[in-house]
């Protein structure tokens, strides 16, 4: 997998709890989901749900919250009051069934990594 996608650093796969956690470098590298399952697929590892942790900023655009991090853009699900323009870590659902990558978000730290 590391070959396949850009900026892994490590790969934990648990049979018994029938997870995957791939953990990226610190860098600017942008998260495909498309490209995650066409990954994990090669191995026989179906998608069900992603649960992703990520820093950035919130930034407002009209009506719509956005996390951005140096290459990622994910649309805040309604409800996620956070703060704008400030360094923000956060955990959280990602939903990728449809354009653009909605995250509803499940715990907050602010600053950086």
């Amino acid at each position: 997998m590391r070959r396949r996608l850009e900026g892994v650093a490590e790969v934990s796969i648990s049979q018994r709890e029938q997870t995957a956690e791939v953990t990226f470098a610190k860098g600017d590298y942008a998260f495909s989901s498309d490209a995650f399952r066409k990954a994990v697929a090669e191995a026989g590892v179906v998608v069900l749900s992603f649960q992703i942790d990520a820093c950035g900023s919130i930034e407002q655009e009209q009506e719509q919250r956005w996390l951005v991090t140096e290459r990622n853009r994910f649309l805040l699900s309604a409800g996620d009051t956070l703060p704008s323009d400030q360094p923000i870590c956060v955990s959280g659902r990602l939903d990728d069934r449809a354009p653009p990558l909605r995250l509803h978000i499940t715990d907050v730290q602010k600053g950086t990594e």
